[in-house]
């Protein structure tokens, strides 16, 4: 059980994901503030609450989520796997399927999603501790899930820099534990070790220094780039 201090939009996540818990993991954002709370670490805010659910769940999934008010996203690039309420978003994505049915069928896929269920951590909030309200993706899992987006763009083409820099804190400021987490060998761990070299390489660590020095924290792209290069080899000595 990982217990946190959580933030507005975890209370009203919870509120939401609570009943279905077994049926669905956090990743993304959620998941990474999850992972950093207490860490001292600035984060870009966010609404958006990434969940990985089974294919065949899917469908009780969305009919949960609109009995609680959350209706389909109005838009067209999001519609097929996003829900809404007021300020609340869920975006779920599954795991290949060759015969989704339902709900199932417009849910981006994401085969990482099927190895969660070795890979998450059980969320309780520091005023009820012992009450677990949702399940997030471990912090090893959540650098293989970045590591697998590093390049992607958002609707409108912008390239995200934030899955370089959330791979390197990560990867930082939990490296003891994410190592501990991985058995060797294990896919998992081969999948670490690979999103700590692709850190290594000059785009990657462009990209995760630029959003480092967006959220200040760093004062220069030098020591960014720096720190970035610091996490990443510190990684692979511990997966040695």
């Amino acid at each position: 059980m990982r217990v946190i201090a959580p933030s507005q939009l975890m209370r009203e996540a919870a509120v939401v994901l609570e009943p279905i818990r077994d049926d669905v993991v956090v990743i993304g954002a959620v998941a990474v503030q999850v992972a950093l709370d207490g860490q001292d670490v600035a984060l870009t805010p966010t609404r958006d609450v990434d969940a990985g659910v089974a294919t065949d769940a899917a469908q009780r999934v969305v009919e949960h989520l609109q009995a609680c008010g959350l209706d389909r996203s109005e838009l067209a690039h999001e519609r097929s796997f996003t829900w809404v309420k007021d300020d609340l978003k869920v975006q779920l994505l599954r795991p290949f399927h060759p015969f989704p049915k339902g709900a199932a069928r417009g849910l981006p896929v994401n085969n990482l999603i099927g190895e969660l269920a070795e890979y998450r951590v059980l969320v309780a909030f520091t005023d009820d501790p012992e009450r677990g309200r949702f399940w997030a993706a471990s912090p090893a899992a959540l650098v293989a899930l970045k590591a697998q987006a590093f390049g992607r763009t958002r609707h409108d083409g912008e390239a995200v820099d934030r899955d370089f820099s959330d791979a390197m804190l990560l990867l930082d400021r939990l490296g003891p534990e994410i190592a501990r987490e991985i058995p060797a060998p294990s896919p998992m761990r081969g999948r670490v070790k690979q999103a700590a070299e692709r850190l290594l390489k000059d785009d990657a660590c462009a990209a995760a220094a630029r959003e480092l020095l967006r959220t200040h924290h760093e004062t220069s792209r030098q020591a960014a780039e720096a720190a970035v290069g610091r996490a990443a080899q510190r990684m692979l000595r511990r997966l040695e």
